[in-house]
C-alpha cells in the first residue's frame, strides 16, 4: 500500500506504525535535515514533519512484539516483511477449527527449519460471505531459515480439502515486493473475527 501524503506528522506516524513514543523520539535523533521540516503550530512549539520517503527507512524496523503489545499487532504485521501470502477456505470450519489448522500448520513448518525461532506466522479469521463457516488468511516470514513453497502447500493439503475445478480452497504465492505493503493490509483487514501472530 503506497502512502499518497508527502509529509507525515508524529501523530500520524505513530498511528502507522508500531513504535512507542520514546522510540519516536530516539529515531529521528540522526535524521537528514533534508527530509523534515517544521510548521508552525497553533499551540507550543512548530509541528515537525517527516517526509514520506524516511518513514520505513526509521519506524519500519521493530523487534518482535511482546503480549503486551496486542493492541500494535494489526501495525506491525502491516509494517513486518513477508515472504508468503495465501488463504485456506476449508468446506466447513469454525473459528476454533481454524485457530487449531493455523497452529498445526505453524507446528509443522517450524520442524522444516534447522534453526530455531526463525519463522513467524500471522493469520486472521474471517466469516465466509455465502455460508456460516469461516477461512482463514495468513502471510509467513521465513526469511532467515527459507522453507521452499511446496514443503507449505504439503502441509496446507492436511489442514484443507484440496482445490476443485469448481472451488479454489488453498491459494499460496510467494509476496511479491511489488505489493509493498498491500497485501499485509490486505491479509490484515478489518473484517477479521480473530488474528494471531505465530513465532
Amino acid at each position: 500500500m503506497q502512502q499518497t501524503k508527502q509529509w507525515y506528522t508524529k501523530k500520524e506516524i505513530l498511528e502507522l506504525y508500531p513504535i512507542s513514543n520514546s522510540t519516536y523520539k530516539t529515531r529521528i535523533k540522526n535524521i537528514d535535515t533534508s527530509k523534515t521540516k517544521f510548521i508552525p503550530s497553533a499551540v507550543g512549539s512548530p509541528k515537525r514533519l517527516i517526509h514520506v520517503t524516511e518513514l520505513d527507512n526509521l519506524f519500519r524496523q521493530r523487534r518482535r512484539l511482546s503480549k503486551r503489545d496486542y493492541k500494535q499487532t494489526i501495525k506491525w504485521v502491516r509494517n513486518h516483511n513477508w515472504n508468503y501470502i495465501g488463504n485456506i477456505v476449508p468446506v466447513s470450519s469454525s473459528i476454533e477449527d481454524l485457530k487449531h489448522k493455523m497452529r498445526f500448520l505453524f507446528g509443522e513448518l517450524k520442524k522444516q527449519q534447522i534453526e530455531n525461532n526463525q519463522l513467524t506466522l500471522f493469520y486472521t479469521v474471517e466469516k465466509n460471505p455465502n455460508d456460516n463457516y469461516y477461512h482463514a488468511h495468513f502471510l509467513i516470514n521465513c526469511e532467515r531459515d527459507m522453507i521452499d513453497q511446496t514443503d507449505i502447500e504439503c502441509r496446507l493439503q492436511i489442514i484443507c480439502e484440496p482445490n476443485t475445478k469448481e472451488f479454489s480452497r488453498i491459494h499460496l504465492e510467494i509476496y511479491d515486493s511489488n505489493y509493498g505493503k498491500g497485501g499485509a493490509f490486505y491479509s490484515s483487514k478489518q473484517t477479521y473475527f480473530f488474528y494471531e501472530v505465530l513465532g
